[in-house]
């Protein structure tokens, strides 16, 4: 009974599981044209709607079906951008050097050079982990600012440049603060003073001119202490270590005045 009564629900779902692998339509196939700008307005049309996989398809079959077609640079392009949509940097990234070294005369260079860098950093782990990706997206986009000086992505990449580095002051910082918790002040002094040689202008190099003040306060080191600390408190961005070297160099004043 149980097993006719299985068989009559099935029966009855067969009708909507038949429209259900109609809808699917099953895997994508790329079409069959006879014009390269056919071929690449499909492509496109997918990629608009978001459809970066068929997209990427589309673009895959246009290079092998019209391979020379003098717009090769701009389907390289948009090959390597279906893959940074669907967050697949690795391979946005192989497919944006491709476009660099094959079609260095192409439009889409400098956005290359740009968006693989980003790519690299898109990729790099957190902040208690490795960096080698975050010091690779560096290195990228350091280059494409030496390379095209007048790109209009120039703002982007500057921007870029700050979070990365911020990224990378962090990491930095982290290491300093940890010797600094252990009252390994030597070690601590050192990572402090690259945080801040490497990384100026960062609330880490501001922080680490706080901790800097810190030791010396306690090696009795006084001025240094005070020159430290007035470096914090001139940092523009307000950041409670500016406010607790406010607080350590009022103190340090008022006992120098009073010992005076």
């Amino acid at each position: 009974m149980k097993n006719q009564s299985n068989k009559q629900r099935i029966y009855y779902l067969l009708p909507f599981i038949f429209v259900f692998m109609i809808s699917c339509g099953g895997p994508y196939k790329t079409k069959t044209v006879n014009q390269p700008s056919r071929k690449l307005e499909i492509a496109d049309d997918l990629f608009d709607k978001g459809n970066y996989d068929d997209a990427a398809l589309e673009y895959k079959d246009y290079f092998a079906v019209f391979a020379g077609d003098e717009r090769c640079d701009y389907a390289q392009f948009k090959l390597a951008e279906c893959y940074r949509m669907n967050e697949e940097y690795p391979l946005a990234a192989v497919e944006y050097r491709v476009l660099i070294n094959d079609y260095g005369y192409s439009e889409y260079v400098d956005d290359a050079f740009f968006i693989e860098g980003l790519c690299f950093f898109k990729q790099s782990s957190r902040i208690e982990n490795d960096q080698t990706k975050t010091f690779e997206a560096k290195n990228r986009i350091e280059r494409f600012l030496r390379l095209f000086p007048n790109s209009p992505r120039r703002g982007e990449a500057q921007q870029l440049i700050e979070e990365i580095n911020s990224k990378l002051a962090e990491k930095k910082f982290m290491s300093a603060k940890m010797y600094y918790s252990l009252e390994h002040y030597n070690a601590a002094l050192i990572y402090f003073s690259k945080t801040i040689d490497l990384y100026e202008g960062t609330i880490e190099a501001a922080k680490s001119h706080y901790y800097k003040g810190k030791i010396f306060e306690i090696r009795k080191n006084t001025e240094e202490a005070i020159g430290e600390y007035k470096k914090v408190i001139s940092f523009g961005e307000d950041i409670q270590e500016k406010r607790d070297a406010q607080r350590s160099l009022d103190e340090l004043l008022k006992r120098g005045a009073d010992e005076g």
